[in-house]
């Protein structure tokens, strides 16, 4: 026993998972600046081009799981939907807030939401099922990421508490890019992603603290930003919505 005791402390000091953690995060950062280029911004490589990191890092924490035997965190339990759809829909309603006093029709900064779900295409297609459907599978791949491989990575030498804090920072940094890339010409830069990866981020966080595993957040999150293409919070004028 004193032998591990005296083993703990140098993980728990260890510069690696600050560098995993970092390494996410300019991985992220990358993936949105190349990705909404405006030669790619709507298209499928702009999908890809966040997918495909996400797959990696997400693969990657489930073997970091299966390593330390946490694999049960990932195993479905009776309340897991309905905890993950209750945490969606109070995100769902709290995103309808902000847009009807920031950025509803009229408003100085509805530029920046347009800008948002013009990446999505025609918010009212037949094709915005496959659309949502889509970003429902980075939801849950950004979830393995930062609350299944770099929030745990963080906690040994953190804690609990500082270590969703950072993960939270960390996932809001790296979205900077759209900061610049969704920019409009008349509102100005979109601060909209980053503000919502720091709201959903807490929120997620605590889902994690409080439930002790990790499928309510992966479902939690999925489920948001899929109601959030599903059911969009603007639409074209001409179309009515």
């Amino acid at each position: 026993m004193t032998e591990e005791s005296e083993v703990e402390p140098v993980e728990d000091t260890s510069l690696r998972p600050l560098a995993l953690a970092c390494g996410a995060a300019l991985v992220v950062a990358g993936a949105f600046w190349y990705g909404l280029q405006e030669e790619r911004a709507g298209g499928v490589s702009s999908f890809l081009a966040l997918f495909v990191p996400y797959l990696l890092l997400g693969g990657y924490a489930v073997l970091r799981l299966r390593d330390r035997g946490e694999l049960r965190l990932l195993r479905p339990r009776s309340g897991d939907l309905t905890f993950g759809a209750l945490v969606a829909f109070l995100l769902y309603g709290l995103a309808f807030v902000v847009h009807a006093l920031f950025t509803s029709p009229g408003e100085p900064r509805e530029g920046w939401i347009i800008r948002v779900y013009l990446l999505l295409g025609n918010p009212l297609s037949d094709g915005r099922h496959l659309v949502a459907l889509a970003v429902a599978a980075i939801g849950l791949l950004e979830e393995l990421t930062w609350r299944g491989l770099v929030t745990p990575a963080l906690e040994p030498r953190f804690g609990p508490l500082r270590a969703a804090a950072l993960s939270t920072g960390l996932w809001s940094l790296a979205h900077l890019p759209t900061v610049f890339l969704l920019a409009d010409p008349v509102a100005g830069p979109n601060p909209l992603l980053v503000m919502g990866t720091v709201g959903c981020g807490f929120a997620w966080s605590y889902l994690r603290w409080r439930m002790e595993r990790l499928t309510p957040v992966l479902l939690s999150h999925g489920l948001f930003t899929w109601a959030i293409v599903e059911f969009p919070l603007w639409s074209p004028p001409t179309l009515g919505f």
